[in-house]
């Protein structure tokens, strides 16, 4: 519970006057809820009075006057007890709206939080999480959150309150009897509690069940080609389905133990009622208690209560989730990010690149490269080759500050690029991965995305993939450079994502331009034109070239050969 308040302070104290508030209206509405109840009790001393006359003069009930004193008295009790529960009604739903609306800003709040760490994270967080893991932090994780700090929090408040003036109240009217009655609430308190630690495990079972079935759906839609190229749908499907009944399977013992605290807290309240009825009715069998309105005050003070104590079921469920969430979301703040200091070096970049005895460990486990030193001055052509898996795009990765975490120097313009501002550096590089990615967007806007940071003119995307060599065929499209090219380019060939990547690239006029590996599909004549282009246009940048095949680059400056260890 302490994890919960220590989390949920920061956002409590950022919209103290909204909680204020909040709590301000559920007092008042506890005040109107249980202002009618006394006149309930004066109302029932009133017919008492009305029927002894009957019974004493023996009058027609149908011939009787009333008194008008008894008349007025009867009528504004009515009034009363019918009019302020619609005054109370009003109060509660900008009690409601106040929490709620609070609740969602939090969860504004803490969703701009996370998205903006994952930006800040290194690739290898994104190697050793799911997708269906991130999705989750970011939806599932933070409703919980949201209920929590929202309905949850405001229900157990106004129990809290409402159980204080309830009390007060009964110790009002008889003090004996109000201990008789509330003698089963503690110990309610004590089931829930005992109860509520075997909630944890089985709730914590749950939410990762969730995080698997969404990383599942989305390897499933990611890879559905490739399912149906080799007829899999069959295997999937009882894979899916034993994740699912194992999801299903969790839920009924969820359900199960809810079923058995809703039961509990049915029965002490239950238990109330019948200590009213035994206990307060020997009381006013043997005079202690003069009216029998007093008694039914005690049932309708106890009757108040039976709902927000049936809801106490779903606030611990909610306070269980949240703190299982907050968790999850602590353990990821804790991840270290890359260097984004403001303070870091800002300086004009011409290109020249320095590796000094650098090495590279993996994992903490196993070396990728050891004591690699080159030099390449701004302008020139690097090519750098070598066998699968031996540290070639991890080279691109570190030229391009994805990771930090290397041994030895890695020299930019003979500055470590350690002391480089992140995204100033970033600015002025470009590095086209060998796993091409494209949005759900337009042609032209996947181009344009290149130089996002300034504005962009239409002639600059239209060079941009001129010097690709993509313009002819994007032309050739019904829309053009607006047609809309579905998720990750599902609608065009390997060639022509690698070329429209490769666009993205030159459109930002980069000083140094990184190419991983992403002329595979594109055919050896394209290729030489391409880089053809590159060189000549490009003569003040520095071009690092990562390829297993040279055969198409005759012109370059400086070439190794990796070996895999």
């Amino acid at each position: 519970m302490m994890r919960l308040f220590w989390f949920s302070t920061k956002y409590i104290l950022k919209y103290k006057y909204r909680f204020f508030l909040g709590c301000l209206l559920i007092i008042i509405s506890n005040i109107f809820t249980l202002l009618p109840i006394p006149y309930i009790g004066k109302s029932i001393k009133i017919i008492k009075i009305i029927f002894s006359d009957f019974v004493k003069h023996k009058i027609d009930i149908f011939q009787y006057n009333t008194p008008n004193k008894l008349k007025i008295t009867i009528v504004i009790y009515a009034i009363i007890i019918s009019i302020i529960p619609m005054f109370c009604g009003i109060i509660k739903y900008h009690m409601r709206q106040c929490f709620m609306t609070t609740s969602r800003m939090i969860e504004c709040d803490i969703k701009n939080e996370i998205f903006a760490h994952y930006q800040k994270l290194n690739l290898s967080f994104y190697k050793e999480h799911s997708t269906g893991d991130l999705i989750n932090r970011l939806t599932e994780d933070v409703a919980h959150i949201r209920q929590y700090l929202g309905p949850a929090l405001m229900y157990i408040l106004n129990l809290i309150i409402l159980l204080i003036m309830v009390f007060i109240q009964m110790f009002r009217l008889n003090k004996s009897l109000s201990l008789y009655v509330i003698i089963p609430i503690p110990i309610l308190c004590i089931i829930v509690c005992y109860i509520r630690k075997y909630l944890f495990p089985t709730i914590k079972n749950i939410q990762e069940n969730k995080i698997i079935i969404s990383s599942f759906i989305q390897e499933f839609c990611s890879g559905i080609h490739l399912i149906k190229l080799f007829s899999s749908e069959n295997f999937l499907y009882k894979k899916y389905k034993k994740i699912i009944i194992n999801y299903k399977n969790q839920h009924i013992t969820l359900s199960k133990v809810n079923t058995i605290l809703s039961s509990i807290i049915i029965f002490f309240l239950g238990n109330c009622n019948i200590l009213i009825l035994f206990f307060g009715g020997k009381k006013f069998l043997n005079g202690e208690i003069k009216e029998i309105g007093i008694l039914a005050e005690f049932f309708t003070y106890i009757n108040i209560i039976i709902f927000p104590f049936f809801i106490l079921n779903w606030i611990i469920l909610t306070f269980e989730k949240a703190k299982i969430s907050i968790k999850r979301i602590n353990q990821f703040f804790k991840n270290t990010s890359i260097s984004i200091n403001k303070h870091l070096i800002k300086k004009k970049i011409y290109g020249k690149i320095q590796f000094i005895n650098v090495s590279f460990i993996y994992n903490q486990k196993q070396y990728i490269f050891k004591k690699l030193s080159f030099s390449i001055t701004k302008g020139k052509t690097l090519i750098i080759t070598g066998k699968t898996g031996s540290g070639k795009t991890t080279i691109g990765k570190l030229m391009s500050k994805f990771y930090d975490s290397y041994c030895g120097k890695i020299l930019i313009d003979n500055i470590s690029l350690k002391n480089y501002s992140l995204y100033f550096f970033r600015k002025n590089i470009s590095y086209v991965s060998q796993e091409t990615y494209l949005f759900s967007d337009t042609i032209y806007n996947n181009i344009a995305f290149g130089s996002i940071n300034k504005k962009i003119y239409p002639y600059q995307v239209y060079e941009a993939a001129k010097n690709a060599m993509i313009d002819q065929e994007i032309i050739q499209f019904k829309n053009g450079y607006h047609t809309i090219i579905g998720k990750n380019g599902i609608t065009l060939s390997v060639g022509q994502k690698q070329r429209i990547c490769l666009a993205r690239a030159i459109i930002k006029n980069p000083k140094i331009i990184i190419l991983d590996d992403n002329f595979s599909a594109i055919d050896f004549f394209k290729k030489k034109l391409i880089i053809h282009f590159l060189q000549k246009k490009m003569k003040n940048s520095t071009i690092v070239i990562i390829t297993n095949d040279i055969s198409y680059i005759s012109n370059f400056d400086l070439l190794f050969f990796l070996k895999t260890k």
